[in-house]
């Protein structure tokens, strides 16, 4: 009898938590096609603190929140290291990480989140960058289901489109 008074609230405590499998992430490193420069770069990049985790974010009005069963498989700012050092050493003639270099890169992301409203949903992307003492802005707002994969879908369309952009802009500079 002492068994089943133990046996009932395991079996209640097992019915009413559901096991649920977190998705994992990533950004895909897609090439960018460009013509190799004879340039060299050194890249610095950094970015607030909240993209130093490896939670995916959606953001209502004011409050961000991260999605529960759906995260990136490293600290996202580490993904975008990686994605922005293949981009540009498909591009130029060496990447670097010191001071020795034909542009000095730095790049500070400011914002990575999953914005959903009554009526929309839509990644946004904000990448600040300097190179050889010139600043610009990255901004890119991507259209997405809401929902975490979608959202993933609209982190890499964006991704791939700052790394163009960059690359474009950066050889304006050097």
């Amino acid at each position: 009898m002492k068994k089943l008074f133990l046996l009932i609230p395991l079996f209640f405590l097992s019915c009413s938590t559901k096991n649920q499998v977190v998705n994992s992430y990533t950004l895909d490193s897609a090439t960018v096609k460009a013509e190799k420069s004879e340039k060299s770069v050194c890249i610095g990049i950094d970015s607030e603190p909240i993209l130093k985790t490896g939670k995916i974010y959606w953001q209502k009005g004011y409050e961000k929140n991260p999605y529960l069963y759906s995260q990136w498989i490293d600290d996202f700012d580490s993904l975008i290291k990686k994605s922005v050092y293949n981009a540009l050493f498909h591009s130029f003639k060496g990447v670097y990480f010191d001071n020795n270099c034909d542009i000095n890169l730095k790049l500070f992301i400011t914002d990575a989140v999953h914005v959903v409203t009554e009526k929309d949903s839509y990644v946004l992307l904000d990448i600040k960058a300097y190179a050889n003492g010139k600043a610009k802005d990255f901004n890119y707002k991507i259209p997405c289901k809401k929902n975490a994969k979608s959202a993933v879908w609209a982190f890499n369309k964006a991704v791939k489109r700052f790394e163009e952009d960059l690359i474009k802009w950066i050889r304006k500079r050097g």
